[in-house]
């Protein structure tokens, strides 16, 4: 009788267990979105997390829901053009990756690629996921430079004129920015609030990737350094108004708040045409970026969108 009770618990037991594993495995595949015939899971979701968070760990000062919207609507706009690119590039097309893979490794603090998968082993971020966004990234960034390249016009002479009235001092700047545009019906004064309490919350980096429309929002919103010769005279004079962040600056690309994490002077003699091929390619991914948020925009009003 004895024996009878202990197989019943343990068939019970077993029953539990592979109940309990079912349920697991339907929760891990769960369907949040579908882009058109494209299916997005929560597994997507995750590792989308953990890629932001591996480029711009100071996402971490966010709260879990902005972390997941921030996620959501990373993912969702690198489906989108995914599947606009699709329609012109063999994107499954053997070692296409690498080279951007190489290039992220240069120009990073990782030694060689052996070293950057071994950080992405602490993150528990898939190798082939981390590559294919990378490519997705830096293959939309090509196409829309191709794509307007031959449209932008930039003022040579302008900046030519704009590098000779600066001195030889010359300081250099450590820049991060939130490039943003108010397309709500909330109004500029209520989401420039909104933008500089979430920085005294979270920090600015955190900050860039909820509301800048700017590429550099899944680094943290980070420029590197610039000299002061390389910026415009309107911009530089806001800057010259703070030791840290600036206020919202008008441009031609929307309202740019900007945060100078280290500044120096240098003396040099400058060499005018390497400043001037520098201003000319700032400016040229200003309205890249521009022309890229826009055309996106267009193509998004195109596809079809379903959140479960």
């Amino acid at each position: 009788m004895n024996n009878c009770i202990k197989k019943f618990l343990l068939f019970i037991f077993i029953l539990f267990i592979f109940t309990k594993n079912n349920v697991t495995a339907q929760i891990s595949s769960e369907i949040i979105l579908k882009i058109n015939d494209e299916i997005i899971t929560n597994i997507d979701l995750e590792n989308e997390k953990k890629y932001l968070l591996f480029l711009n760990p100071n996402l971490v000062n966010l709260s879990s829901s902005q972390i997941n919207k921030i996620s959501k609507d990373s993912l969702t706009n690198r489906k989108i053009k995914e599947i606009e690119l699709s329609k012109y590039f063999n994107l499954k097309q053997d070692k296409l990756g690498e080279a951007y893979i190489k290039n992220f490794t240069k120009n990073s603090n990782y030694k060689n690629i052996n070293n950057l998968k071994n950080e992405l082993i602490k993150f528990n971020l898939n190798y082939n996921h981390f590559e294919n966004n990378l490519l997705i990234d830096n293959v939309w960034r090509e196409f829309i430079f191709n794509k307007y390249k031959s449209t932008i016009q930039i003022d040579i002479e302008k900046l030519r004129k704009q590098i000779e009235k600066k001195d030889f001092a010359v300081e250099e700047l450590n820049l991060s920015e939130i490039l943003f545009k108010n397309e709500t019906n909330e109004s500029f004064d209520i989401l420039k609030n909104k933008i500089y309490n979430e920085i005294q919350k979270s920090g600015f980096e955190a900050t860039a990737s909820i509301f800048s429309i700017s590429e550099t929002k899944n680094f943290g919103g980070k420029l590197g350094w610039i000299k002061s010769n390389q910026i415009s005279e309107k911009i530089y004079s806001e800057i010259k108004k703070t030791s840290e962040i600036t206020d919202p600056i008008f441009t031609g690309n929307g309202y740019l708040i900007l945060k100078i994490n280290e500044r120096r002077t240098i003396n040099q003699e400058v060499n005018i045409k390497e400043e001037l091929n520098k201003l000319v390619n700032l400016e040229t991914e200003k309205e890249l970026n521009k022309l890229g948020y826009i055309y996106f925009n267009k193509i998004k009003k195109r596809i079809f969108i379903n959140e479960n």
